[in-house]
C-alpha cells in the first residue's frame, strides 16, 4: 500500500510524529503495527529500509496513519525519515499485532510504560474517550527526562475524564520504577465508582525497551499479579 507524507510535528525533544494518507482506507484496531518501506536510504543502516512502528493514532482520527519516534542520529533510516520532504510516497503494509484494545475487554487497564513505549496507549486511551467506553484506564508513564511525549493531550485527557488517570515518573530523578514506587504512584487512585483501586485485580500492560519490560514483569510477579493479567510487548531496534 502507497503512503504518502503530508504532515510531520516535534512532540518532545528528538521525538518527531510523521502522518501519512493511505492509498486506501486501513482498518486497525488501537496498538497495532505498521511495517514502513522507504523509497531509498540517505545514510547506511544494517536493518535496511523497513521498520514497523505502532500507529499513535486511534482508528477514531480519521484517514491519517500517526507514526511516532525518537529521531537516533546512529539509525540510518531514522535519520532518513527525519529528512523526508512532505508529499514523498513510501511502501506500507499491515496492520499486524496481537497487543491492542477489544471493545469488549472490561474492568480496570493499568498501563506501565516506558518512553517511547507510550505510542500504543495514545491510540487505546484516545479510542476509548472517543468510543464513550469508560473503560477506567491507568497510565504510569516512565520516562528517561521530563519531556514526556503527548503530555498536553494526556493532561487534557485526564482532566476531562474521570475513567482516566495519569502519572508521570522521571527516572532521571527517582531511579527505576520498583514495587514500592508503583505502589506509592497509585496509593491514592480511586475507581470510577470511589472503590480503592486494587493492583492485583486490574489487567497490567507494559511496553518499552526490553530491559524496562523485563525488570516491570519481574516487579508484577513480586507484587503477585497473575500471569493471566499482564499484557506486554517489547520495542526492540527503536
Amino acid at each position: 500500500m502507497k503512503l504518502k507524507l503530508v504532515k510531520k510535528i516535534d512532540e518532545a525533544r528528538g521525538t518527531k510524529s510523521f502522518f501519512w494518507e493511505p492509498e486506501a482506507k486501513v482498518d486497525f484496531l488501537p496498538g497495532q503495527y505498521f511495517y514502513f518501506t522507504l523509497p531509498n536510504l540517505n545514510y547506511p543502516d544494517p536493518r535496511g529500509a523497513t521498520r514497523h512502528f505502532t500507529i499513535s493514532s486511534s482508528p477514531t482520527e480519521g484517514n491519517l496513519l500517526q507514526l511516532t519516534t525518537r529521531i537516533r542520529q546512529e539509525s540510518g533510516y531514522k535519520k532518513t525519515l527525519d529528512e523526508l520532504p512532505i508529499g514523498v510516497i513510501v511502501e506500507g503494509e499491515g496492520p499486524n499485532g496481537t497487543l491492542y484494545l477489544d471493545k469488549n475487554v472490561s474492568g480496570t487497564q493499568i498501563f506501565v510504560v516506558g518512553g517511547i513505549g507510550i505510542t500504543p496507549f495514545r491510540s487505546i486511551i484516545k479510542y476509548n474517550i472517543d468510543n464513550n467506553l469508560k473503560i477506567p484506564m491507568y497510565l504510569i508513564y516512565s520516562n528517561s527526562d521530563s519531556d514526556f511525549v503527548f503530555k498536553k493531550e494526556l493532561d487534557q485527557w485526564q482532566k476531562e475524564n474521570d475513567y482516566i488517570k495519569v502519572s508521570y515518573f522521571d527516572s532521571s530523578i527517582f531511579g527505576h520504577l520498583d514495587k514500592l514506587a508503583i505502589e506509592k504512584l497509585i496509593e491514592n487512585w480511586f475507581t470510577p465508582t470511589g472503590a480503592k483501586l486494587v493492583i492485583g485485580n486490574s489487567v497490567l500492560w507494559t511496553v518499552g525497551p526490553p530491559p524496562f519490560t523485563d525488570a516491570l514483569e519481574n516487579v508484577f510477579e513480586k507484587m503477585k499479579i497473575p500471569s493471566d493479567n499482564i499484557r506486554s510487548e517489547k520495542f526492540t531496534g527503536y
